[in-house]
């Protein structure tokens, strides 16, 4: 064909087809991570009343990607765009979490795979509801869908303190390690969590150290030797391996993002002969805490449980398979 001679109309991509293109480039630019941001729209025709017009359906998370959305399309195919897109910031409402532990499930259904958890007294960002379901934004950055019936309006704003081991309220629900709640400058009083509800005792509650050390992280990671490895999981009836992480640094009054993947942007790098207790290990989908030297507690899949290993050969608790794809280490504190 002659480079100048015209493309014939039907090989032309349609204008729903340099939407939808349009679209996926504008996720990946914009919104890359499902984790933290919602961008599924779909470019729809007008209809007989407008052909030339292409409506935007679907969600996302704030009118920054309405805007982007909308301009990309235009850009792409030159027709009029309007926006029937759901901005789930708009519908933002502030709840807390009346239960001990609840899933977060990547979809919502009971069938969902739980991407993470929230705590008992949580602070929540609540969007839309899907029947009985609630879409959240979580303390550690992650979005995903909870029962709404396990939320409920805040009493209490702020938390100034965190539950360091499992303990219960003055009704008997179990909170866990890394729980949110406040005490009162000057007083001896149990400490309230956001439901209004008060800790059976202070024994458990303590404030975040002003100066944490890596000491204090490996302290509260010793704590969960032997609990169970559970996909998703941040309490001591079942924890991963980045949850591990975030709960140890969590009590200290540092929050890491929820996943290894995120966790290993934390920080500075530090080289393998000079690690601290505390810093991070990281292998391919696995992070891990040192203990200084060789040693490291995580909760390992292979194992079904938080242990304790060796990056050293000679050593009876060593892993091949992490020694040989151990990537870098990073130090928070």
């Amino acid at each position: 064909m002659d480079e100048t001679e015209p493309v014939e109309a039907a090989d032309r991509p349609n204008p729903t087809h340099r939407a939808k293109l349009a679209l996926q480039r504008c996720k990946t630019r914009h919104a890359p991570d499902s984790r933290v941001a919602v961008f599924d729209v779909t470019p729809d025709a007008g209809g007989e009343s407008n052909a030339d017009e292409l409506v935007l359906r679907g969600a996302v998370s704030t009118p920054r990607h309405e805007r982007e959305a909308r301009e990309a399309v235009e850009r792409a195919t030159g027709r009029t765009t309007t926006s029937d897109l759901t901005v789930l910031e708009s519908l933002r409402t502030e709840r807390t979490v009346a239960r001990s532990v609840v899933p977060v499930r990547g979809d919502a259904d009971d069938e969902g795979e739980q991407v993470t958890q929230v705590l008992y007294g949580a602070r929540v960002a609540v969007f839309d509801r899907d029947g009985d379901w609630a879409r959240v934004f979580t303390p550690d950055g992650y979005l995903g869908w909870v029962d709404g019936d396990a939320l409920t309006e805040m009493e209490v704003e702020d938390a100034n303190a965190v539950v360091a081991r499992d303990t219960t309220t003055t009704e008997g629900e179990t909170v866990y390690a890394g729980t949110p709640c406040k005490v009162e400058d000057g007083t001896e009083t149990a400490a309230v969590f956001r439901t209004g509800d008060r800790a059976s005792s202070n024994e458990a509650i303590r404030r975040p150290p002003e100066n944490p050390t890596g000491k204090n992280v490996v302290e509260v990671a010793r704590g969960f030797l032997g609990t169970e490895y559970d996909w998703g999981g941040v309490t001591s009836d079942g924890i991963d391996c980045s949850g591990l992480a975030w709960v140890s640094y969590r009590v200290n009054g540092l929050v890491l993002p929820r996943d290894a993947d995120q966790q290993r942007a934390v920080g500075e790098s530090v080289e393998r002969d000079d690690l601290r207790p505390g810093d991070l290990l990281f292998f391919p989908g696995h992070v891990a805490i040192s203990l200084g030297g060789d040693e490291y507690v995580h909760a390992y899949g292979g194992a079904e449980a938080v242990v304790i290993n060796s990056l050293d050969p000679e050593d009876d608790s060593y892993v091949p398979d992490l020694d040989e794809t151990f990537e870098l280490a990073r130090r928070v504190i």
